[in-house]
């Protein structure tokens, strides 16, 4: 799973269409195209914790070669929006941690979590995900733990948009919605 927010040059900000593999295959092909084909050859990349996210990158690179060289130069734009937080701001609310879910509340407190459905934090995903490809789970609740997981996520890449905004940083998000406390 992805999702994507893209601010343009003149400030404009947009959600691109997220992806989410509901059927449980292996989907790292379809991750990888979408992927490819949603960020493009151009501008910074932003996440949270680029050393997971290059990692992502650099095992697709490897299992999908002919996507290789779009997958390596995504790579090598990431910027790493933790240790820019680290650097640059620190708030008391925020408990000595610098997880994206310690520091939105004091810079975006409408983005709040705990309103969420299903999922509210990163380790809720993979659990989520399960019941969602399991054969027995009935269809409505399928739908609705797929829209719970494509919230979840993009959630956590417009946190890492008003977070960025907040503290001068560049402006492209990407992150899996697995991300949580790992990376954006």
């Amino acid at each position: 799973q992805w999702s994507c927010h893209r601010q343009d040059a003149d400030g404009t900000l947009a959600e691109l269409p997220p992806f989410l593999d509901t059927r449980g295959d292996d989907p790292r092909r379809a991750f990888a195209e979408s992927l490819v084909a949603a960020i493009g050859d151009g501008g910074t990349i932003i996440v949270y914790n680029a050393s997971f996210e290059r990692s992502v990158l650099l095992q697709l690179a490897d299992a999908f070669p002919d996507l290789a060289p779009a997958l390596y130069g995504m790579a090598a734009r990431l910027f790493g929006l933790l240790p820019f937080a680290r650097e640059h701001y620190y708030h008391p609310a925020m408990m000595g941690s610098w997880s994206i879910k310690r520091v939105l509340p004091t810079i975006a407190p409408d983005l709040d979590y705990a309103n969420l459905a299903d999922v509210q934090s990163g380790d809720m995903v993979e659990p989520v995900y399960f019941e969602m490809i399991d054969a027995n789970t009935p269809p409505a609740r399928r739908q609705a733990l797929a829209d719970a997981l494509l919230t979840y996520c993009a959630r956590d890449t417009l946190a890492m948009v008003r977070v960025a905004q907040y503290l001068g940083a560049p402006v492209v998000s990407i992150g899996p919605a697995d991300a949580g406390e790992r990376a954006g």
